[in-house]
């Protein structure tokens, strides 16, 4: 069982990097929305740790990430996207381990809040009729494995729906991804799982098309009549914004010599992130943790003209940081965390994310 699940997912995956980094394709999927990371931790690494990521966040670049859930997580998630648009998003996310077998489940949902738009016709163009708010989210259920003390998976199922009152759409998309760890320290010093490597597939599933009233409308009949029919326009069927991360990570462990106690950890991490609607985005990523409770993060992720100020294809400079605090608050092991990172952006100000972390202990007190 565990040899066909890693099976299905290497081959979906490896299936869908064929059709990737396409950029002529700019512009030729919907919802992308999940294109978008909710989680503070990861956008100061500029999802650059697709490889290393554990826990909740994994959900965003690889779910088998998941599987190093050892009790309950959860994460709630805020983005004030672009600054000044008045765009903000808002995430709850949980994990749980089951039982002893290294299985995971987990639940997601992220919504968008765009605001209030003005409601115009082509006949009424001055703000009379009032507005409405476009509704835009995503639901998430997760199932993640420890195959071995080395290797991980995990598969999403996720609900899509995105829409105003008179027309909507709803679709239902597949992530799985693949961890691998292990240990490429040298003999003088402790042995620690510190290399790692993903793979992992991101929206892939059937296509979804816009449906409703509001593609009907009222045209009139040149004749003796000047009769009013109700003609329905369709709405052309659209691909899911599907995508790969491959990623790797090396931990650097300063001062652990001969005990598993140690302070300081330098990571260096980076993803090359297969599109199937854009350029290929290479990122490249470096954090800082004292004693896991105080951590530093920075970011660079390449893709094409992203430096050429009038052909930029991407509202991303590149550059990403962030910062995470988060500290004990029983003898079981239980942790509060608070998360922050920052994106320049050559539109508006900036993307600004901030996360709220709890971890459960499973240590007896």
């Amino acid at each position: 069982m565990k040899r066909y699940l890693l099976q299905i997912i290497t081959g979906i995956m490896i299936t869908s990097v064929a059709n990737a980094g396409n950029p002529d394709r700019a512009g030729g999927a919907g919802a992308t929305q999940l294109l978008i990371n909710p989680y503070a931790r990861s956008a100061g690494l500029g999802g650059s740790n697709s490889a290393s990521i554990h826990g909740v966040e994994a959900f965003q670049y690889n779910i088998g990430g998941l599987a190093y859930t050892e009790s309950t997580e959860l994460v709630f998630a805020h983005v004030n996207y672009l600054q000044g648009t008045g765009t903000n998003i808002n995430s709850l996310s949980l994990s749980q381990s089951v039982g002893s077998s290294g299985s995971v489940i987990g639940l997601t949902l992220t919504s968008w809040d765009v605001g209030n738009i003005n409601y115009t016709t082509e006949y009424q163009t001055e703000n009379t009729l009032g507005t409405f708010s476009p509704q835009i989210m995503n639901v998430g259920l997760a199932y993640a494995k420890k195959f071995s003390n080395s290797i991980t998976g995990g598969i999403v199922v996720r609900y899509i729906s995105e829409g105003i009152t008179n027309v909507k759409t709803q679709g239902v998309g597949l992530d799985a991804g693949v961890q691998y760890q292990t240990a490429l320290t040298p003999k003088n010093k402790i042995k620690k799982e510190d290399f790692r490597f993903g793979i992992s597939l991101k929206n892939w599933g059937p296509d979804m098309s816009y449906m409703g009233s509001g593609l009907t409308y009222k045209s009139t009949i040149v004749n003796s009549n000047a009769s009013t029919r109700n003609t329905q326009m369709s709405s052309q069927a659209f691909n899911l914004p599907t995508l790969v991360h491959i990623g790797a990570s090396y931990d650097m462990r300063l001062d652990a010599k001969s005990s598993d106690t140690y302070y300081h950890r330098l990571t260096a991490s980076s993803n090359f992130n297969y599109n199937a609607f854009s350029s290929n985005i290479v990122s490249m990523g470096i954090e800082y943790a004292f004693k896991e409770s105080f951590m530093v993060r920075s970011a660079y992720s390449w893709q094409e003209s992203i430096t050429e100020k009038d052909a930029y294809r991407t509202q991303y400079f590149g550059y990403s940081a962030g910062c995470t605090v988060q500290v004990p608050i029983s003898k079981s092991g239980t942790m509060v965390g608070l998360d922050y990172a920052f994106a320049p952006t050559h539109v508006f100000n900036g993307i600004h994310s901030i996360g709220i972390r709890l971890v459960l202990g499973n240590k007896k007190s």
